[in-house]
């Protein structure tokens, strides 16, 4: 009886007495959507040298980043190069000069990226997948691959059959740019030089864009061939983190933008 009476108690107590509650938060985990397509994640331009590399080199590059799920391969692309003359004149790219484009290689992995650096780049520094451009240091030359000197727009390229521009017998169409000759430059006011002062404002930064590295904020995931909506105008709703004035930054080279 004594018994009963005690585990009839002591089940009482439970029932009654015990008031915690045990809850579960369940965390739902993160979704990470993955890019469309290739996109020019990082730009180096330079209408001075840097006297911090090697032969105070003018360490002009492109970066491409893969945000997709899978592999890519890179033979179905291209970069195309153009360099505007002045600020006002409006015109459709156009890849018909000689060396004005170079066609790319090898698989790039998913969240991997994939480095073009010019041929006087400090490759020290400048850590890379290929070289492209001109040996030249000369202003005449400032206009040609890869002189990125502030006026220079950049196309990444895609094969598409119904592509309207022909690069090498193949019909491209472009995904992503950087810079557009279809878009208005402005006059640097920054230190005048022979070689170019052109420059088409970025980020809401109106004096000089010619001497930066620029880099695509993490939250881009997608190409655009719409430089107006690319470049912004300010730093909140530009698709660009950009450094300071001379102060290039080549800590990131071949990383995805964090």
């Amino acid at each position: 009886m004594k018994s009963t009476i005690f585990y009839t108690s002591l089940a009482l107590f439970f029932l009654v007495g015990c008031t915690s509650k045990i809850t579960f938060d369940v965390t739902p985990p993160v979704v990470i959507t993955p890019s469309s397509d290739l996109i020019i994640s990082e730009v180096s331009t330079a209408i001075n040298t840097d006297p911090l590399t090697v032969a105070s080199t003018r360490s002009h590059y492109i970066e491409l980043y893969n945000g997709t799920a899978a592999a890519i391969d890179l033979s179905n692309y291209a970069i195309g190069y153009f360099a505007t003359k002045d600020t006002n004149t409006l015109a459709d790219f156009d890849f018909s000069l000689t060396g004005s484009f170079i066609k790319l290689n090898k698989t790039l992995d998913t969240a991997k990226c994939y480095v073009i650096a010019s041929t006087k780049s400090d490759t020290t520094k400048i850590k890379h997948d290929t070289i492209w451009g001109t040996s030249s240091t000369t202003a005449a030359n400032a206009s040609v691959p890869l002189q990125l000197s502030g006026n220079s727009a950049i196309a990444l390229l895609k094969k598409d059959a119904a592509g309207i521009y022909n690069l090498g017998g193949v019909a491209y169409k472009i995904v992503d740019v950087f810079g557009s000759p279809l878009v208005a430059r402005t006059i640097s006011q920054g230190t005048t030089s022979t070689r170019n002062n052109i420059m088409w404002a970025i980020a809401g930064e109106v004096k000089d864009t010619r001497n930066r590295t620029f880099f695509r904020k993490s939250t881009i995931k997608n190409p655009t061939t719409d430089w107006e909506v690319s470049r912004g105008t300010d730093a909140t709703n530009s698709q660009w983190i950009i450094s300071g004035d001379r102060a290039w930054d080549y800590t990131n080279v071949g990383l995805p933008t964090q």
